[in-house]
């Protein structure tokens, strides 16, 4: 069985043949055999290639393909190099799969904290729609005119700024504000940028996870 090692690179630029001893008749270093299969290694150049091929030639001519196997284990094994192909490019080669579950599951939890938000300030938004005067003015008599007989004194100030800031949001149609600590306290608060990434990559993983046992069950 030959070996070929050949490099791109230019400072390596030459051929060598290397020939694995049969497990039968292991013949000395330097024997070729013209009737072996060949394989071809192709290693990228590096400064020290050249000196290493030229070590390493005797030995793999001395060398059965079962020796070569053994060593080529026990470097993978030192070095902790992993040769096997990562199993989730079987189910998602070009990543299609992760991309759009990531982002489903990041979208899906704005999509959730947007939906608590606008559950927490449902029973306000009816009270401003069915106001007897326009709703946006009602919302700003009760939550921010001190002065106004609709005016609410019951609710903190800072409480009273955002749910003012919500209803004109949901009155007018304008995107609500999704880091709202009144409407999301039930929930924990508002997920932060990090937290939600962590989720959406565990939903990869768990999606990837699910297709490669699906995979792995039909082969």
């Amino acid at each position: 069985m030959n070996v070929k090692l050949s490099s791109d690179n230019y400072r390596f630029s030459t051929m060598r043949s290397v020939h694995f001893a049969t497990a039968e008749d292991k013949k000395p270093a330097g024997t070729h055999a013209s009737d072996r299969d060949q394989v071809t290694i192709s290693h990228q150049g590096r400064d020290r290639l050249e000196i290493m091929a030229d070590k390493m030639e005797e030995q793999f001519n001395a060398m059965t393909k079962e020796e070569f196997m053994d060593m080529l284990k026990k470097w993978q094994s030192e070095n902790q190099v992993q040769l096997e192909v990562d199993p989730r490019r079987k189910v998602d080669p070009d990543g299609s799969i992760s991309n759009k579950t990531y982002f489903e599951s990041y979208l899906g939890q704005l999509k959730e904290q947007e939906e608590t938000i606008r559950n927490y300030y449902a029973d306000a938004y009816k009270e401003a729609v069915s106001a007897p005067v326009d709703s946006l003015e009602f919302i700003s008599a009760k939550y921010l005119q001190d002065w106004s007989k609709y005016y609410d004194v019951s609710i903190p100030a800072r409480e009273r700024q955002w749910t003012y800031f919500q209803l004109r949001a949901m009155l007018t149609g304008s995107n609500i504000a999704l880091n709202d600590p009144y409407a999301l306290a039930s929930v924990g608060g508002a997920k932060t940028v990090d937290e939600m990434d962590a989720i959406a990559r565990q939903a990869v993983k768990d999606k990837l996870d699910a297709l490669i046992k699906e995979h792995e069950a039909l082969v």
